[in-house]
């Protein structure tokens, strides 16, 4: 059982990361967008539904961070960008679980930092106004990520629920 976070954009996204190490351990780590210009480690894969801005302003912005460049970086140009049957985009968060579950192999992922809630990212204190646009794509995609994907808050743990360290080490 290999299980994954997945790190978005919400400004909750380092108290859940460090909410999730204290239920265990992690084969892996994706980031969506934003996150992974600032984020000090390397993930398995950095992806966005923007090509335009992940392949260009933000590599190069964590280039000249200092800090190395991901494993992989992957956008719908790379990758089919929905689940089958999922005719709505569900946000780069979602792109996200597609990738860790499809394309790199995991087994399970839990969400940090993608709450889809009219909150405030991590690197923007104004409300997400596009939060509930993007809620049909998540239901659409629910045959695909109902027993395999949990969330630390809003709209995403109210549709998967929360994980706990059961769940995280295979157990239920």
């Amino acid at each position: 059982m290999t299980v994954a976070l997945i790190l978005g954009g919400a400004d909750c996204v380092y108290r859940d990361f460090e909410a999730a190490l204290d239920l265990g351990e992690f084969d892996g780590v994706v980031g969506a967008n934003h996150v992974g210009i600032t984020w000090p480690g390397i993930f398995d894969a950095w992806v966005s539904l923007h090509p335009d801005r992940l392949k260009r302003p933000w590599v190069a912005s964590r280039r000249r961070r200092g800090l190395p460049d991901h494993k992989a970086v992957i956008t719908s140009e790379e990758t089919e960008r929905r689940f089958p049957g999922q005719e709505n985009a569900g946000s780069s968060g979602l792109f996200a679980v597609k990738v860790a579950l499809v394309d790199l192999g995991f087994d399970r992922v839990v969400l940090c930092g993608v709450p889809l809630t009219r909150t405030a990212h991590f690197d923007d204190p104004t409300d997400w106004k596009y939060a509930e646009s993007y809620h049909e794509g998540w239901t659409q995609a629910l045959p695909h990520i109902r027993d395999r994907v949990r969330s630390f808050g809003g709209f995403t743990q109210q549709l998967l629920g929360a994980p706990d360290a059961a769940w995280i080490a295979g157990d239920s």
